[in-house]
């Protein structure tokens, strides 16, 4: 499996994730559309981060566990937001801290990464 490219993609999710909703709220207050700016920046940064975890992080093999921790995050995240809007019987129990508390996969993903870190190339 190419984990480089598996924590490339994951890392510009969780990136986008992280950008796109703290500027919407940091303007929600202010601006009456501000998804309209939080989403074109979550991109911008996203991209960001995958370039970066693609063309720089990924050299360094004490950073790739962390980096496939953070990846399995934004996984886990978007997989409870398919969930929640394909099922409609899951949407009712599905709140924002449920959601997170799903993405501590991502320190699971960490530990067991960590214990093999000569596996990842």
């Amino acid at each position: 499996m190419n984990w480089r490219l598996v924590a490339t993609l994951g890392v510009g999710v969780t990136a986008f994730l992280l950008a796109a909703a703290a500027v919407t709220e940091l303007l929600a207050a202010t601006i009456e559309f501000s998804a309209l700016v939080g989403l074109p920046v979550g991109v911008l940064v996203g991209a960001a981060a995958a370039a970066a975890t693609w063309l720089r992080l990924w050299n360094s093999a004490r950073a790739r566990p962390a980096l496939l921790g953070v990846a399995a995050v934004g996984y886990a995240v978007v997989a409870v937001a398919v969930a929640s809007y394909a099922v409609p019987s899951v949407r009712g129990p599905v709140t924002v801290e449920r959601a997170l508390a799903v993405a501590l996969v991502g320190v699971v993903v960490f530990a067991v990464a960590r214990r093999r870190p000569d596996r990842l190339d």
